[in-house]
């Protein structure tokens, strides 16, 4: 399967250093699955718009996306790319958009995409504890056709390929059109 992920990048960097396409910041904590104490999170997605969605749709970019969201003032030698990563068919993930999983781990689907962090944090703590999983997937809280995962297993992927962000990008337009924001180039 094929995986993507928005990230600052800096292609002089190792894999695993800061810029680095399997980089995760050791302050990271407060996202869906987060519990740094336990284990760090690679955020990915099954589809190039899904993650730039994820990244972009969030405070003054809800209602229109511009070149000037890209570059990140405090990194100016990181450029803003989309990655990608192949996982394979048979990697143990818990998919949570299958109904027998939300059984299996007592959740709704509303526990699922809640905003509440800390309780997304518990029970994805809870699945990590088991010790059978190398992430989590689930529905993108922007749009239900695209997955959203977390990998705390980082062996289970394989880096394949990185490209800058542009406002031009197509991953970039499909989000802005399927989320009905305005596109500025």
């Amino acid at each position: 399967m094929r995986l993507y992920r928005v990230l600052l990048h800096d292609p002089n960097a190792a894999a695993d250093e800061p810029g680095g396409v399997l980089y995760v910041p050791p302050q990271q904590g407060g996202g869906r699955i987060d519990n740094p104490l336990h284990y760090g999170v690679l955020y990915v997605g099954d589809s190039p718009a899904g993650v730039c969605a994820e990244v972009f749709n969030r405070g003054a970019h809800r209602l229109k996306w511009t070149a000037d969201m890209l570059p990140l003032r405090r990194y100016p030698h990181l450029a803003r790319s989309l990655a990608w990563y192949d996982l394979g068919d048979d990697a143990p993930i818990a998919d949570l958009d299958d109904p027998r999983r939300l059984i299996e781990f007592e959740l709704r689907p509303s526990n699922v995409i809640t905003r509440d962090y800390a309780q997304s944090q518990a029970w994805a703590l809870r699945i990590f504890e088991r010790d059978a999983f190398g992430g989590i997937a689930w529905w993108s809280f922007n749009d239900a056709r695209w997955k959203s995962a977390g990998l705390w297993d980082f062996t289970l992927i394989t880096a394949s390929g990185v490209e800058p962000l542009t406002i031009e990008h197509p991953a970039l337009a499909e989000a802005a059109a399927i989320l009905d924001i305005k596109l500025e180039r």
